[in-house]
C-alpha cells in the first residue's frame, strides 16, 4: 500500500474507510505478534480487529466477554477452540463465531505457529491487548523505574467487562 492508504494513523476513518496492505497496521507495543488493524476510534465503535501471531501450545485461559462478540478467522496454523462446550479443530480459512456471554479459549496445536485474524464487535475490546501488554512490561521493569501503579489483570478485565473463569486449553 501506498502512504496514502486510509486509516494509518489513530485518528477517525469511519468517513474514508480503511485500507491496510499485507503486514500494514499497528503492532502494539510490548509485542511482536499482534497488530491493529482497526480501533473502535477508526471504526466510530463498531468493531475493533487484530491480527494475532500464537506459538505453539499458546492460547489464553478460559473467558467471557460479557459485551462484544468475538469473531476468528483462521489464517495460518491449526488451532483448537472451545465455544461453550464445543471443541473444534480449525485449519487456514476456517472462522468462528463466539456470542457474548459465551465461555471460550483458543490453542494453537501442532508444531507451527498460528496466525488469526480477530475482530470484536462492537469494538473497544482490542483495546485490552495494550494494557495487557502494559502490564507485562512494567512487571518485567525495575520497581525503581516503574512511573505509577499499573492496572490489575482483573481490573483490565472488568474495565472491558470480561472475565477469566478458568485454565487455558
Amino acid at each position: 500500500m501506498n502512504e496514502e492508504s486510509a486509516g494509518q494513523g489513530e485518528q477517525g476513518t469511519t468517513s474514508v474507510g480503511i485500507i491496510l496492505g499485507p503486514g500494514e497496521g499497528r503492532t502494539i507495543p510490548g509485542t511482536d505478534t499482534l497488530t491493529l488493524k482497526a480501533t473502535s476510534e477508526q471504526t466510530g465503535g463498531s468493531m475493533g480487529v487484530l491480527e494475532a501471531t500464537s506459538p505453539p501450545e499458546y492460547g489464553p485461559p478460559r473467558h467471557i466477554h460479557y459485551s462484544s462478540d468475538e469473531l476468528f478467522y483462521v489464517l495460518e496454523g491449526e488451532f483448537l477452540f472451545l465455544v461453550g462446550e464445543r471443541q473444534i479443530s480449525a485449519m487456514p480459512g476456517a472462522f468462528v463465531f463466539i456470542p457474548r456471554g459465551t465461555i471460550h479459549a483458543a490453542k494453537v496445536i501442532g508444531n507451527k505457529p498460528g496466525k488469526v485474524l480477530t475482530a470484536y464487535v462492537p469494538g473497544g475490546l482490542e483495546r485490552s491487548f495494550e494494557e495487557f501488554a502494559r502490564v507485562r512490561t512494567e512487571q518485567g521493569e525495575d520497581a525503581s523505574r516503574s512511573t505509577g501503579r499499573s492496572m490489575t489483570v482483573e481490573e483490565i478485565n472488568e474495565k472491558y467487562d470480561s472475565e477469566f473463569v478458568g485454565p487455558p486449553l
